[in-house]
């Protein structure tokens, strides 16, 4: 990766412990730290992505967010798990986290012990997470009733499971997918 990476990033607040769930003000570094990571997993998976963007909170301007960057990476249907899994691995680039199956797809981490600064989940390109990952990015990027939604739900959630995070994660999962059923593209998918 050129420039600094988000292991290197401390100083732009980025990480947060696996258990522990805060919202950080929106950092502008974030949105160039993600741009390096996108370019870092695509050059690991090579010809096996179709592409790579960085979806999470972290990537809309001025959304508070939990300091860790959500990168979802499209692979071509049919590539082999171990495939992905070993390319992405490679020199402990990341850590392989499981398959989160049609909640994710397959879940990789960085950071040192329980400390993440970035996930990266990899799914089919024709998959269900795939549409969903990327109408949600451009839901909360383009409107603001459905962001502020967002961030109020978000907050509220982050004071109720503050040292819960599957909690806050499948509580945060029916928000997301109460507004992309309310996006008017399809019927309410499963989140993220």
């Amino acid at each position: 990766m050129s420039g600094r990476s988000a292991e290197q990033s401390a100083g732009d607040g980025l990480g947060l412990d696996r258990r522990e769930v805060r919202l950080s003000p929106h950092n502008p570094d974030w949105v160039t730290l993600g741009a390096q990571e996108c370019a870092a997993v695509a050059a690991l998976l090579g010809q096996l992505a179709v592409a790579v963007v960085h979806v999470g909170s972290t990537a809309v301007p001025g959304l508070e967010a939990k300091p860790i960057l959500d990168i979802a990476a499209a692979v071509r249907d049919q590539v082999p798990i171990d495939d992905v899994v070993s390319r992405l691995c490679e020199k402990g680039s990341y850590a392989y986290d499981g398959d989160r199956r049609d909640d994710g797809g397959l879940l990789f981490v960085r950071g040192e012990g329980t400390f993440r600064t970035v996930h990266v989940h990899v799914v089919g390109q024709g998959s269900r997470a795939w549409e969903d990952y990327l109408r949600f990015h451009a839901l909360l990027r383009d409107d603001p009733d459905a962001r502020d939604a967002y961030q109020t739900a978000k907050r509220q959630l982050a004071r109720t499971f503050a040292r819960d995070r599957p909690g806050y994660t499948k509580a945060k999962g029916i928000v997301v997918e109460e507004l992309l059923g309310s996006d008017d593209h399809s019927p309410p998918p499963h989140p993220d």
